[in-house]
């Protein structure tokens, strides 16, 4: 499990460390490259609505197994796209697949951390963090090498198809709760529920996932922007802003779930938004370089622990399968619209105070804080 984590986070790391060859293979302005890079989350949102029903009647292993095919796959085909048309159906399909066995991976690593009866979820979401890092440095030396992307992206996809085939094969053999009796044999139900129950806890945690995801995405497109020409920090300082906020939020990942054991998730949820709130507002009212960096950290680190909790709080809605398919498609599309919303609003107000809008998603994290209470004890299943 903790591998099919690390190597989805591995590829995300690989594909943004060599974007710049992507771009300069295409001879494409940035804002085309921007519409083409809309695919991977169009994708995603579209497939996860779809993953949820399947996963009503199917194992998440066995989706995950199938589906790093094409992920590797389709990894590799991106090498050799020769417009932006052709970049964007396929990271549409490659999107597809990776939003697919977003879901399914979670869904099993809840049902995981039901077997073992206590808190697992964050370690694997850590997992996903440092794959992301080891993929980025290993991008970034591909590049700093002269190595191309044809046999760059074919290394990487080759591994990643075998590897994933080969993890998701050795998953636990604990029964999920997506709709299937844990009891039963091979038999599966009639009418498996595929939809999930509208409730006020779904849509709280949705729209926590929402401006998580939101937040993680404007920091990926902006913070670099907002040091060098907001703060005029030199390119590389500047680029280096992202860096210390997915390590802030590795490291917050790797401790999550005892701090969840020892605080609760819900004070552990209202703390560390506060503090990203209290952080990020901080450093943008100091306007400095520094300050600029330390609050990146404490975003990081206090967004590091919500997104683990929002899931096993999914996990334990009724009809798990699709409840988390609910929450983790709307994070994708907080994904999607997040940077265009960002860019919107800097046109009209300035960097500076668009990036605000992170500080009142944090704030909204922490009055919903709430809702990532548990619903049962962890190894107690119920019937969906």
């Amino acid at each position: 499990m903790t591998v099919v984590f690390f190597l989805v986070g591995s590829v995300s790391g690989t594909w943004a460390a060599r974007l710049p060859t992507v771009k300069a293979h295409l001879h494409v302005s940035a804002g085309v490259l921007g519409l083409a890079l809309l695919g991977p989350a169009v994708g995603a949102v579209a497939a996860m609505a779809v993953v949820g029903a399947v996963l009503a009647r199917v194992k998440p292993r066995r989706i995950v197994g199938i589906l790093f095919v094409p992920y590797g796959i389709l990894f590799a085909v991106l090498s050799v796209v020769d417009s932006p048309w052709e970049l964007f159906a396929t990271l549409v399909g490659w999107g597809a697949a990776v939003g697919s066995i977003d879901v399914a991976m979670n869904v099993e690593a809840a049902a995981l951390q039901d077997f073992v009866g206590r808190r697992i979820m964050s370690r694997f979401h850590a997992s996903y963090s440092l794959g992301g890092l080891a993929g980025a440095a290993g991008g970034a030396l591909a590049a700093a090498t002269g190595l191309s992307l044809m046999v760059n992206f074919s290394i990487v996809g080759l591994l990643v198809l075998t590897l994933g085939v080969a993890a998701s094969a050795a998953f636990a053999r604990t029964s999920v709760r997506t709709g299937l009796d844990s009891a039963s044999s091979n038999e599966r139900p009639a009418r498996a529920p595929r939809r999930p129950n509208f409730s006020w806890s779904l849509v709280a945690l949705s729209s926590i996932a929402f401006g998580c995801f939101l937040a993680d995405g404007a920091v990926n497109n902006w913070s670099a922007i907002y040091l060098h020409s907001s703060l005029k920090a030199g390119a590389g300082l500047a680029a280096v802003a992202y860096t210390v906020f997915s390590c802030a939020m590795a490291a917050g990942r790797l401790c999550g779930d005892h701090m969840a054991e020892r605080f609760g998730p819900v004070r552990l949820v209202r703390f560390s938004a506060a503090m990203a709130a209290i952080g990020l507002a901080a450093a943008l009212i100091v306007g400095q370089v520094v300050a600029a960096m330390a609050g990146f950290i404490l975003l990081g680190l206090g967004m590091s622990f919500v997104v683990p909790l929002v899931f096993t709080a999914s996990s334990q809605l009724e009809r798990p399968g699709a409840s988390l398919a609910t929450v983790n498609s709307f994070g994708y599309l907080g994904l999607l619209v997040g940077p265009a919303l960002i860019g919107g609003i800097a046109d009209a107000i300035g960097l500076p105070s668009a990036l605000g809008i992170i500080v009142v998603i944090s704030v909204v994290t922490t009055v919903l804080a709430g809702v990532v209470a548990p619903k049962r004890p962890f190894g107690v299943i119920t019937e969906s």
